[in-house]
Formats: C-alpha cells, sequence, structure tokens
C-alpha cells in the first residue's frame, strides 16, 4: 500500500539511474556516481510542498521532472526516494 501524503510541507530525496551522458549535463555533476555509462543521481534534500493528497510515488515523480526540466525527453528510472515533513 502506497503511503498517502496530505497537503502540507515535506522535505524530499530521490535517487535515480540515468544514461551517464544525461548526467554529466546535469547541475554539479561531480556529485553524481558514475558506473560505466549508467550514472546515479540524487536530487535533494529540498523543500517541497504538496497542493493536494498525493502518494509519494507521485510527490517523487514530479520533483525529478521538475529537476529534469532542461532535458524533458531524457531517461531515467526512480530507484528511491525520501520523504519526510517539513519542521518549519
Amino acid at each position: 500500500m502506497a503511503t498517502t501524503y496530505q497537503p502540507g510541507n515535506y522535505t524530499i530525496s530521490v535517487t535515480a539511474t540515468m544514461p551517464a551522458k544525461v548526467a554529466r549535463q546535469l547541475h554539479n555533476p561531480e556529485r553524481n556516481q558514475y558506473d560505466g555509462d549508467t550514472a546515479t543521481v540524487t536530487f535533494g534534500p529540498m523543500p517541497i510542498r504538496a497542493q493536494k493528497k498525493t502518494t509519494g510515488k507521485d510527490l517523487a515523480a514530479g520533483f525529478v521532472k521538475f529537476c529534469m526540466a532542461e532535458q524533458p525527453k531524457a531517461k531515467y528510472t526512480i530507484t528511491d526516494f525520501t520523504i519526510k515533513p517539513d519542521a518549519s
């Protein structure tokens, strides 16, 4: 069963794998981990706001889509995500 998040403020981190050539074009490519033609990229931690009741998977997908806005056709796979209530 997927966790449902209510509207509110959260802190999110998402890990995704993608082709290394795509990862090298992202902001701070030296932070990524490379293994041949594949890269593991961690986006966040960063504050986000859920506008409506949603699942963690949807929050993570939207966050990565936002982070990858300069490369909208790039292929990636979300491998892990962490969402915590924002303490502020």
